[in-house]
């Protein structure tokens, strides 16, 4: 979705913008790290290292975002 869509959805009010917060980028980051030494568990079942690799994408994807959105804000 690009930025102008974005913000279109900001302003009709589908959507809330929200700063970014560094803090909580880092936050992402360090559990995105921590889910992925998981999913290389071997003590753990297939269905839990898929879920630890999906939430560690799923983590860092929010902080690309939050990264992105940012940059093309400033």
């Amino acid at each position: 979705m690009s930025l102008p869509a974005l913000d279109n959805l900001v302003r009709i009010g589908q959507l809330k913008a929200e700063p970014c917060n560094e803090a909580e980028v880092r936050r992402m980051l360090a559990m995105a790290r921590v889910r992925l030494a998981d999913a290389q568990l071997s003590i753990l079942s297939p269905q839990g290292r898929f879920t630890s690799a999906y939430n560690a994408a799923h983590a860092a994807a929010l902080a690309a975002l939050r990264l992105e959105v940012s940059l093309a804000r400033d």
